[in-house]
């Protein structure tokens, strides 16, 4: 008697696996677009810690600040378009990213020129921060 796969077997795993990885295509890319979203609004969020805490600690020469251009996060020292030192943060193209204005922040205080209402979504959800007068951080 000889061991092995008869090719009945064989085509009935192989159409098993396949329906197993149709069936959890749109949940993997579900996922990862969520994941990509988190990852986005945590890079808004520590970048406003950054730019409140160089604020506070007068580092540099001149104003601290944040901006978006484009698909781009940006934390700079000067202006957003011509920085004297800049960090950028690249946002995914799969990810939409609202009401970022310029914002400068105050040397020595550590607060903004105005509140900000952000929006960060994607075609699954959406998420909130909002930024007070003080500078506090709210996500929802």
């Amino acid at each position: 008697m000889k061991k092995g796969l008869t090719l009945i077997e064989l085509l009935l795993v192989i159409s098993l696996i396949t329906i197993v990885g149709t069936l959890t295509t749109p949940f993997a890319g579900a996922f990862l677009l969520r994941v990509q979203q988190e990852s986005v609004v945590n890079a808004i969020v520590t970048a406003f810690h950054l730019v409140q805490m160089n604020s506070l600690d007068g580092k540099g020469s001149g104003a601290w600040g944040i901006c978006q251009t484009g698909q781009i996060i940006r934390v700079y020292l000067g202006s957003c378009a011509s920085p004297t030192q800049a960090i950028d943060n690249s946002i995914g193209s799969s990810i939409n990213v609202s009401g970022l204005s310029n914002t400068i922040y105050t040397r020595g205080t550590g607060s903004p020129a105005s509140s900000l209402n952000i929006t960060v979504s994607s075609s699954i959800a959406s998420n909130n921060i909002t930024v007070n007068s003080l500078g506090v951080i709210n996500v929802q």
